[in-house]
């Protein structure tokens, strides 16, 4: 079921500050380990980079992070070739080297970037992370000493320790590496790479305290896209669903550097608020953003469906699902789901005119979902209230070759065709009479003194009577027998006073008065107030003596 929340939103179109980091964003992204998405933002900001050494830079750490030496190396050479005073280039060009086995070249970069910049506590942790990356066994000891002389050089410089806790973090010692992450934001309480990964660290063991400290720092860091987007993805995982929503749209509206993913998350959440009109628009959006028949141009559809079922937009509902399981969507097909298939289906029977498709969509939901016999179920009343009694008995008989199956299937059934019975004629009524009493002589095999079974067996029978053949006199009989070996028949008395009058007037119409006297008696005790019976009493002790 949707999970409800009422709360107010800042919806898309809000003033706020923008946010205007540029590749800064990209290399934040990149320092907590996030790849995929700082190789995005550096692409998407490249042309507006200020220091294009920088930018090759950590493009090379990232093709270097994904194995790709060749690659990581043109980078490194663009980034020397950008700006030879930029240190890091060497030290990304010896890391290659390292990672080949060349220790000596390497340490000769290293020396020529120390040139550079003289005791430099983060260019000496840049290059503890180069021999690290190549082997931090075999080269524990140059690890070491660049650590210790960083700190020497600038102890409260929050690098180091940041360094500390990735390696405690690659040994899954997070109560040490949460130590050294916090030590860096002691000393620098706004560094921005030690607040994430202690939030990191600490979220599934103490998430309020993780979120906390992600609120501190976004009072002096608000203007990171990373700060934002971590304080509303930990306050979505937390359930926290209304402030999240309102962190992610303003992180949305207020900086290109998001991502699809966000705009995704973003319109999910104002659904599940019911806020179907704007979760409609943003999903829109997201879908004409990204490239045709992409996963977020899927998701985005989907929204989009929901949304607009829920608008009870029938027509809209109707065109965005059926863009939604088109051929552009076609290299997602296998993520369709049973809700998919509903949403639309419902949307088709709404908007009319669609009978086919409506049908043919919620044969796909029970495919995708075959044990969803309550889905079937409804399916299968609903054609019948409608007086579409072929699809009734064709989604009835899904359920009832279904393993899962219970007696109260084949009663369903049998009241399908009691249904159809009703508006039938001549053969068709016959018909739909006799298909009703195999289905319910079937449900009354398995629980024979079922009242409402019981009940519907009698109605079928006196349908199928023309005259007072007394067709339904068994049946009606078992009804009472069973009411009546109840403790309390308060709440069957209805049901008894109806079985009570077949059976008197059966009686009465056979000429068996004295028969007919006793059950018009017990049928008044039942309905005293009920002149008739009593003028029928009168008449009958008149006849009997």
């Amino acid at each position: 079921m949707k999970m409800k929340f009422f709360f107010a939103f800042l919806l898309m179109g809000a003033s706020v500050a923008g946010f205007a980091q540029g590749i800064s964003d990209g290399i934040e992204f990149y320092k907590i380990g996030d790849i995929e998405n700082a190789k995005t933002l550096l692409d998407r900001n490249m042309s507006s980079a200020s220091n294009m050494a920088e930018a090759y830079y950590y493009y090379g750490q990232i093709a270097f992070d994904e194995g790709n030496l060749s690659e990581a190396k043109s980078y490194y050479d663009k980034a020397v070739a950008a700006n030879p005073n930029y240190p890091y280039s060497y030290v990304g060009q010896g890391a290659i080297l390292l990672k080949n086995g060349n220790k000596g070249a390497a340490e000769t970069l290293f020396k020529q970037a120390r040139k550079l910049t003289k005791k430099d506590s983060k260019l000496e942790i840049a290059i503890a992370r180069a021999y690290y990356a190549a082997n931090p066994t075999a080269y524990d000891s140059q690890i070491a000493k660049c650590v210790k002389d960083a700190q020497k050089w600038n102890q409260k410089d929050p690098d180091s320790y940041n360094f500390e806790g990735d390696r405690f973090s690659d040994l899954q010692k997070w109560g040490d590496a949460a130590a050294q992450y916090e030590w860096a934001m002691t000393y620098v309480p706004d560094n921005i790479e030690a607040t994430v990964k202690f939030a990191n660290t600490y979220f599934k063991v103490a998430p309020d305290l993780a979120i906390e400290k992600l609120r501190e720092i976004d009072k002096t860091q608000s203007a990171s896209a990373l700060v934002q987007r971590q304080i509303a993805e930990k306050l979505y995982e937390h359930g926290d669903f209304e402030e999240a929503a309102q962190r992610y749209g303003n992180y949305i509206t207020s900086t290109v550097n998001h991502f699809p993913k966000d705009e995704a998350r973003y319109a999910q959440l104002l659904y599940v608020a019911d806020k179907f009109q704007d979760a409609y628009d943003v999903a829109s959006q997201l879908k004409n953003s990204v490239p045709a028949g992409s996963s977020y141009s899927f998701i985005a559809d989907r929204l989009m469906l929901y949304s607009a079922a829920s608008l009870k937009k029938w027509d809209d509902a109707v065109r965005v699902g059926q863009e939604f399981f088109g051929a552009a969507n076609a290299a997602n097909a296998q993520n369709y789901n049973a809700q998919d298939y509903i949403k639309y289906a419902t949307s088709l029977d709404a908007a009319g005119g669609h009978a086919e498709e409506a049908i043919f969509a919620y044969d796909k939901a029970i495919e995708l979902d075959p044990n969803n016999l309550d889905l079937v179920r409804r399916l299968a009343i609903q054609y019948a209230q409608a007086k579409q009694f072929d699809k009734a008995i064709t989604f009835e008989q899904k359920v009832l070759n279904n393993e899962y199956s219970v007696d109260g299937d084949k009663n369903a059934m049998a009241e399908i065709y009691i249904m159809q019975a009703e508006d039938a004629v001549g053969d068709a009524k016959t018909e739909a009479l006799a298909n009703a009493l195999t289905y319910i002589n079937q449900a009354l095999e398995g629980k024979p003194e079922n009242l409402t079974y019981l009940y519907n067996k009698a109605l079928i029978e006196m349908q199928g009577e023309t005259s007072n053949t007394g067709k339904a006199l068994g049946t009606m009989q078992k009804l009472v027998d069973v009411i009546k070996s109840k403790d309390d028949i308060t709440q069957y008395k209805p049901t008894l006073g109806f079985a009570y009058s077949y059976i008197a007037l059966y009686y009465y119409g056979s000429k068996n008065y004295a028969r007919a006297l006793d059950y018009f008696r017990s049928w008044q005790e039942i309905d005293p107030t009920n002149t008739n019976i009593a003028n029928a009493i009168e008449q009958l002790s008149k006849a009997v003596r």
